[in-house]
């Protein structure tokens, strides 16, 4: 999976180091995924939600949220393509509580 807008992820990193080594590590399974549906994510990532498009990852023993859109990998052309991770936002639990946030990149 390609993960779209990462840099996200590195302010997540600089803003919450009591989380970085938890958002590395889903960085890190998720770019060597091949997802093919919200099946195959709930397989590697058990506590995964889906709330309308959004894929919703519990970071950090569920402190934060790493809200997420995806499109999934698909056969085209006898192979695999290539899905692609939309990083929403990174968000604190009551950050979270207002789904007005969910789409606005890093919270700051």
């Amino acid at each position: 999976m390609h993960v779209v807008t990462g840099k996200y992820l590195k302010e997540a990193v600089d803003r919450f180091p009591d989380a970085a080594k938890q958002i590395v590590a889903w960085r890190s399974v998720a770019k060597d995924a091949q997802w093919r549906s919200p099946a195959d994510v709930k397989d590697i990532f058990a506590d995964v939600d889906s709330v309308a498009d959004y894929i919703i990852f519990r970071i950090h023993q569920n402190q934060y949220r790493l809200v997420t859109t995806i499109d999934y990998s698909r056969p085209q052309n006898g192979r695999i393509a290539e899905g692609h991770i939309w990083i929403r936002s990174f968000l604190t639990n009551k950050q979270y509580e207002n789904a007005a946030n969910w789409d606005k990149g890093v919270v700051r």
